[in-house]
């Protein structure tokens, strides 16, 4: 074997040092000291800080020898001659199995058949073999049930007990939404499907002739901890092994412009998830919660810690207890709780805006309940549990016009068997009336030229005179036509006028109108003296026994209607008709758009005379407007065009 050249020196001066020892003469009148011997030589493998004496016993080969493997338990990295015969394997091996019940991280050699896990059980207490005594939950191992069969596969009874109804709910139709009930109709039997035996079931109505309003809902975190509902006392019971259930995909709360709200999804434990409820909540009578705070002083606002409610933002509701259900799903099969209100007296209520689900200061919705019902086989009952979620931003669904509907939501609870059965009715609008014309217009308008005039005066447009049997908003057109003839040539022709109105529905109404030209000219007209009002030129009104009527006016013009001449007009226009009662009359003129264009003037006039006014219309910019007659008899609506 070859040593280093400073191995073999120190050797060497190792071994001088033992054939050479330095003595010490002791002298018997001096104290003696206690002298340690030992390797004084730091680079030596045994050296000792403490000797002040080198006694030659200097080792340079043991701590360069050591077990070079490195998978044993005592690999010497810095050995630089091997010795594996000193190697051991065992005092570092263990179980690196990390689902073992003695799994040992520290270990550095796998040892699998030292592994344990007879730690591991079901800790699933609604399991066929659940072990009270398992020390490690393993839910994988758990195996549960067949429904409406027991863990030895006898039947449980509850097979087919859902509750039926008897009755028609077959959607029906109505004409105007209005006539949408919300209220039922007819009466509606629920029994069990098992026995037969009848069942109590209610109903709400959704009116869904408006917005509906949805927001979804997940668990409200805040301080404590969380669920998004909460059966506070369920645990102590040891029906559940946690009081807290959270969402497994959003909660929906639905909102109907009556005051109903629903609230439905599914909730499953916090600590296990096979201990699920189907939720199926309603709620009702919704108001402001400033408008209920000051009903009664009892009346009162839950907020969280630090939080705060504006009462004119927020809305409270009171829970529909005999529709408020959560039905048990997966291991919670055939279990159900029905809810009610809490507290009793209302003096609470569930709250919606925000900060309002008393957890956190977010937008949301909460409120407590009691509960009572039937869980795994155990007849249960509660005075305390709650809703804590947040809500997502309003997601309004516009109801079109035409398109409104209500539902009648009916439900009903086999207590024996702990199953619900939900049914509804749907009444849709159906509009096929079309709008019907009740304008003050003729079919039929003959008419005639000035004298001197080739062409008459075309009469503008009737006012819009369409009635909806919904009452809903009309879309007004209008069309005209030449059907014979030309205008502008003075010869005769025929017009024909076409007005619609199209309702929400898509329902048309139409009005057709005829206008004709023969050529004729019109009866001559007496100018009278003049008094300008306000836009008018009003004449006194001249009995049928006057000298007018026997001054070349033909006594048979008394039964025509009201007309504009000429029309379109500029400059002046002259209004003429037949006063039809004694009394007050006025006349007003107005835009196309219904605003009023000129002062109303207010005539005394009799009965069944002739009478005529000039009209000014040098203020009003060139369009189309109306002119109405108003009077005991009722009012008269003349078209009028004034142009440049």
């Amino acid at each position: 074997m070859t040593f280093p050249l400073r191995i073999i020196l120190l050797l060497t001066l190792g071994a001088a040092m033992t054939l050479h020892p330095i003595g010490v003469e002791a002298s018997g009148s001096l104290h003696r000291m206690t002298l340690v011997d030992g390797c004084t030589d730091e680079v030596a493998c045994n050296f000792d800080p403490a000797a002040v004496t080198d006694d030659g016993s200097c080792d340079y080969l043991s701590c360069l020898i050591g077990c070079t493997d490195s998978m044993a338990c005592n690999f010497n990295a810095a050995a630089v001659y091997p010795n594996n015969g000193t190697c051991e394997y065992q005092s570092c091996s263990g179980c690196l199995d990390v689902s073992a019940c003695n799994f040992n991280d520290t270990a550095t050699i796998t040892n699998d058949s030292a592994c344990d896990y007879t730690c591991f059980g079901c800790s699933d207490f609604t399991a066929c073999n659940f072990d009270s005594n398992t020390t490690s939950p393993n839910l994988e191992a758990c195996f549960y049930a067949i429904p409406d069969f027991d863990c030895e596969g006898n039947p449980t009874g509850c097979g087919g007990c859902e509750p039926i109804f008897i009755a028609d709910f077959t959607d029906e139709t109505v004409e105007c939404s209005e006539q949408l009930p919300l209220s039922s109709l007819e009466t509606v039997v629920a029994v069990g499907s098992c026995t037969g035996d009848t069942l109590p079931h209610a109903m709400f109505a959704a009116d869904m002739r408006d917005n509906i309003v949805i927001n979804a809902g997940f668990t409200g975190v805040g301080t404590g901890t969380d669920g998004a509902i909460r059966i506070l006392g369920l645990t102590s019971l040891g029906l559940s092994e946690s009081d807290y259930f959270i969402e497994t995909v959003p909660l929906i709360l639905t909102r109907f412009s009556n005051g109903v709200a629903t609230l439905t999804g599914e909730v499953t434990n916090s600590v296990n998830p096979n201990l699920t409820w189907s939720v199926h909540l309603t709620f009702e009578d919704a108001q402001t919660a400033s408008a209920w705070l000051d009903t009664d002083p009892s009346h009162g606002l839950v907020a969280a810690n630090g939080c705060t409610m504006d009462a004119n933002n927020v809305l409270v509701y009171r829970l529909k207890a005999d529709q408020s259900f959560l039905i048990g799903k997966d291991s919670y099969l055939n279990s159900y709780l029905q809810l009610s209100h809490m507290p009793f007296n209302e003096n609470k209520r569930f709250q919606l805006g925000q900060g309002a689900n008393s957890s956190n200061c977010s937008y949301g919705f909460g409120g407590w309940f009691a509960w009572e019902g039937q869980v795994l086989g155990t007849p249960v009952m509660g005075m305390t549990g709650d809703v804590v979620i947040d809500l997502s931003s309003d997601g309004i669904n516009v109801v079109p016009c035409g398109s409104e509907s209500t539902a009648h939501f009916y439900s009903a609870l086999n207590t024996d068997c702990g199953q619900l059965t939900e049914a509804a009715q749907v009444f849709n609008r159906l509009d096929t009336a079309a709008p019907v014309w009740t304008g003050d217009c003729a079919v039929e308008i003959t008419l005639c030229a000035d004298e001197g005039d080739i062409s008459p005066s075309i009469p503008l447009p009737c006012a819009m005179g369409f009635e909806d049997a919904c009452n809903d908003p009309l879309l007004f057109s209008f069309t005209e036509t030449l059907l014979i003839g030309d205008t502008l040539d003075g010869g005769g022709f025929v017009l024909g006028r076409t007005y619609s109105a199209e309702d929400c529905s898509g329902n048309i109404g139409v009005f057709m109108q005829t206008i004709t030209f023969t050529g004729e000219t019109c009866p001559e007209q007496i100018n009278l003296a003049a008094q300008e009002t306000r836009g008018f030129v009003n004449h006194d009104a001249l009995s049928s026994n006057s000298s007018f009527m026997g001054d070349g006016i033909d006594k048979s013009s008394s039964s025509r209607a009201p007309f504009v001449h000429p029309n379109p007009s500029k400059g002046s226009a002259w209004l003429t008709w037949i006063s039809q009662r004694t009394g007050k009359t006025t006349l007003e003129v107005f835009h196309a758009n219904g605003s009023m264009a000129l002062s109303p003037i207010v005539l005394e006039v009799n009965s069944n005379e002739y009478q005529r006014i000039q009209l000014v219309e040098t203020t009003l910019p060139t369009g189309m407007y109306f002119v109405r007659i108003l009077s005991s008899g009722g009012k008269q609506v003349v078209p009028w065009m004034v142009i440049d």
